[in-house]
């Protein structure tokens, strides 16, 4: 199935794969997309057969960033600062509007979501990369924060991300200079979990991301969950947030099933709930 023509999605084995399918343009967002994006992690959140996500693009990218003609301001939709063209009430009061609202999505529709990469992930698309779980890239990769090298500053979140998956001092450079790195340098700066071989980055991606989806799926959101919740709060907060969650995955099927494998000696068999 599609969301419009520029968002790609199927289901295997329990995997949601979307797909950025905007090849001849390096799959760089514009406001469509963007929204369709949103919309598709919005319902993803709520359906059951999809335990976690793989995020890839289409082609030889896996996103380019915003889209040139939609920063310009010389789009049908206005751009702040850019153009004269009117504005939504929504885009007043958040002009990223859902190019930075998509980054908040990939967190909140708690379900892994692994990122595939091929080729560039720069601007809004390095976000994208970063506010995943994990991130396989091949070779090619090539990742930018490459808001400044347009004049911009940072956006979609990238700013937050970058120092926690990375060395503050890299992400300081990255945001101040918008230099590429390389998929060997990205790779050892801690931004790329596994480098593959090429072509292999969504193959590598889905075989991790269906090994989480045999899992007990339960558990593991909340488990992602606690994770994200204590970049924010205290150690005492966390201890007492983790028992809460500890006594709600207590009560699923597949705690039973896991602490009754494990008296019997053998392989669990979870069914996600």
């Amino acid at each position: 199935m599609t969301t419009e023509n520029h968002v790609l999605f199927e289901v295997d084995a329990g995997v949601g794969v979307v797909t950025m399918n905007r090849p001849p343009r390096m799959n760089a967002v514009n406001w469509n997309m963007a929204t369709d994006l949103v919309k598709l992690f919005g319902d993803l959140r709520f359906r059951d057969d999809v335990r976690v996500i793989v995020l890839t693009g289409a082609g030889n990218a896996f996103c380019a960033g915003g889209d040139a003609e939609f920063l310009s301001g010389a789009g049908d939709r206005g751009i702040p600062g850019l153009s004269d063209k009117p504005l939504e009430r929504y885009q007043r009061k958040t002009p990223a509007g859902p190019f930075a609202a998509f980054t908040r999505m990939i967190v909140e529709v708690e379900k892994p979501v692994i990122a595939a990469i091929r080729g560039p992930a720069m601007g809004a698309g390095l976000a994208y990369a970063l506010a995943c779980d994990r991130r396989f890239a091949d070779g090619t990769a090539r990742l930018c924060a490459a808001m400044v090298r347009l004049g911009f500053s940072p956006d979609c979140g990238i700013t937050w991300l970058l120092p926690r998956v990375t060395s503050l001092s890299t992400s300081l450079m990255m945001v101040e200079t918008g230099r590429i790195l390389e998929a060997k340098e990205a790779h050892a700066a801690g931004l790329i979990d596994e480098l593959v071989d090429d072509g292999k980055a969504l193959e590598a991606a889905m075989e991790y991301a269906k090994k989480l989806a045999a899992g007990p799926s339960v558990a593991v959101d909340i488990a992602r969950r606690c994770v994200h919740k204590a970049l924010t709060s205290t150690l005492e907060e966390m201890l007492d947030y983790e028992a809460v969650a500890a006594t709600m995955s207590a009560h699923t099927e597949d705690a039973a099933e896991g602490t009754k494998a494990f008296v019997e000696k053998r392989k669990p068999v979870f069914k996600g709930r």
